[in-house]
């Protein structure tokens, strides 16, 4: 599998973070506790006995909910555990839980481990469906299936972080199908938490801005700066037909996070920096499969590193935004973009101005494989003055490395496009300095941007050649592969009832969504 060589402190971080995952979750479901107090196992058949269970828990206790139908239970886990000794709430045997109707859990305290639960049949009005708000919690082998609301305007999160070191491990998402993102992350106190090994599948397309699967807030969302960031860890994910809203898969907009490994399959939109520095996108695997809206990559920021990833069939590749301009007006019709941020204080609020899209500066983008896609492999400066003179966007990326990609283009035609400036008035003063390009191979396509010419060799493509061969080099993840392990064991048994159909296809969208979309115009 691929590694990427990435800066070694932080890194860190996030091995030890998976070292956590692994490490905790043994000692959870092997029940073994150290100290004084002997950790006790619990099986609590009713609402009023798990209430009991959890305000009561500490330190290395496991409690067990019986198998059945848990309808409209309100979890709140109060009492944590210690590093080594977590609080364990598990289902009696895994997936044989059903939380449903307006069931909800909270982690409220420390050193928390949730396991083998199902969500279904159910709904929430707001907030999250699973909402961390401590430090150190653990959700693993635990399923959200089709637990949507009524109208599509109802949103609400499936998972939500507020709070440090949290993780998802290995668990199942099927069918959102409302507004708000799948799994988001918190904008402030937010860091170093992750979702690793875990199923997105079947969430169908519905237009509605702000329903990415992922979506990573956190320090450098709402300002430029290098010295604290999300540490958001996305790694090993299946992506499956998870379309969402179509543009972005995962949106980062913070700085310092990793997204690696994960297989995106046949899901409309991209995999997205949208803001934010210092973060690494690398060994991900993005099979289009030619359908609709499906794209690669893009990136906006600074020092962001895209490494090692393969992606085929989409429309465009990758684009490499330009910046908007915003340290002064110039032309009498910008409108800068004033974000409302929320201030440290309880209830304070400004107004922030921030680039739509900021300059990309020092990215690497190396080592990647691009194959048969529809549109542009790569573009550079892309979106150029789009929405010009009302949006100033009109940075474009410099002191960049792009350095050994090969992009494949059996279909012949352009490969490698890229954005001169506009040296008219009033942009006669932008001068932006060299990327550099080295080592980078077309196969079939052709480069025509003069200023990239030079670091692009035409090779062709060898007798043969078929894209099984690109593809050998690289590992998709398949259903097997990720998510809980009594999913895994329904399906390999033929028991594909949390698998089936995706919600009606919101083509036919419902009044409620008609309303949305006159609203948005």
């Amino acid at each position: 599998m691929f590694c990427p060589a990435v800066n070694r402190r932080r890194f860190a971080r996030f091995v030890d973070l998976r070292k956590f995952v692994r490490f905790g979750l043994g000692l959870a479901m092997s029940g073994l506790a150290m100290g004084e107090l002997k950790a006790r196992d619990v099986l609590v058949q009713d609402t009023t006995q798990l209430a009991s269970a959890l305000k009561g828990a500490r330190p290395g206790d496991v409690i067990s909910m019986k198998s059945g139908d848990w309808k409209d239970v309100q979890i709140a886990t109060t009492k944590g555990g210690e590093p080594g000794q977590p609080v364990v709430l598990r289902a009696e045997l895994p997936g044989q839980v059903t939380l449903s109707g307006s069931s909800r859990l909270e982690i409220n305290a420390p050193y928390v481990t949730i396991d083998g639960l199902l969500f279904q049949h159910g709904a929430i009005s707001s907030g999250a469906v699973i909402q961390f708000n401590s430090h150190h919690g653990l959700v693993a082998n635990t399923a959200i299936v089709d637990y949507n609301p009524a109208a599509f305007e109802t949103n609400y999160y499936w998972v939500f972080f507020q709070g440090d070191n949290n993780v998802v491990d290995r668990c199942y998402f099927k069918g959102k199908a409302n507004l708000e993102p799948l799994i988001g992350n918190a904008l402030d106190g937010s860091r170093h938490n992750a979702v690793v090994h875990s199923y997105f599948k079947d969430i169908p397309y519905r237009d509605g801005n702000g329903r990415e699967d992922i979506r990573v807030w956190g320090s450098g969302k709402m300002e430029t700066r290098d010295d604290d960031g999300a540490y958001f860890l996305i790694q090993g994910n299946l992506f499956d037909h998870a379309d969402g809203e179509g543009t972005e898969i995962i949106s980062l907009k913070s700085n310092f996070n990793q997204v690696i490994e994960n297989t995106i399959l046949a899901t409309r939109g991209c995999l997205n920096i949208r803001r934010g520095n210092h973060n690494t996108v690398a060994g991900n695997i993005i099979l289009g499969q030619s359908i609709p809206g499906a794209e690669g990559l893009r990136m906006s920021g600074e020092h962001n590193t895209v490494r090692g990833n393969y992606v085929s069939h989409c429309g465009y590749g990758i684009r490499v935004s330009c910046g908007e301009f915003i340290d002064r007006a110039l032309t009498a019709d910008y409108h800068p973009d004033l974000k409302e941020h929320r201030g440290a204080a309880k209830g304070s609020k400004t107004q922030v101005l921030i680039p739509t899209y900021p300059q990309v500066k020092f990215l690497t983008l190396a080592d990647n494989v691009l194959v048969g896609n529809a549109d542009l492999d790569l573009e550079i400066g892309s979106d150029y003055k789009k929405h010009w003179p009302g949006s100033q966007q009109v940075l474009l990326p410099e002191e960049c490395v792009f350095q050994n990609n090969r992009f494949v283009r059996p279909q012949g035609g352009v490969s490698v496009a890229g954005t001169a400036a506009d040296g008219r008035t009033p942009l006669d003063g932008f001068k932006f300095l060299p990327n550099r390009y080295v080592g980078n191979v077309l196969s079939g396509g052709t480069c025509r941007f003069v200023a990239a010419a030079g670091g692009f060799a035409a090779r062709d493509l060898p007798v043969g050649w078929n894209e099984a061969q690109e593809l050998a080099a690289f590992k998709p993840l398949a259903p097997d592969d990720v998510g809980p392990a009594w999913i895994i064991a329904r399906r390999r048994a033929g028991d594909l009832s949390l698998e089936g159909p995706a919600p009606a296809d919101l083509a036919s969208a419902s009044v409620s969504e008609q309303k949305h979309k006159a609203r948005k115009k």
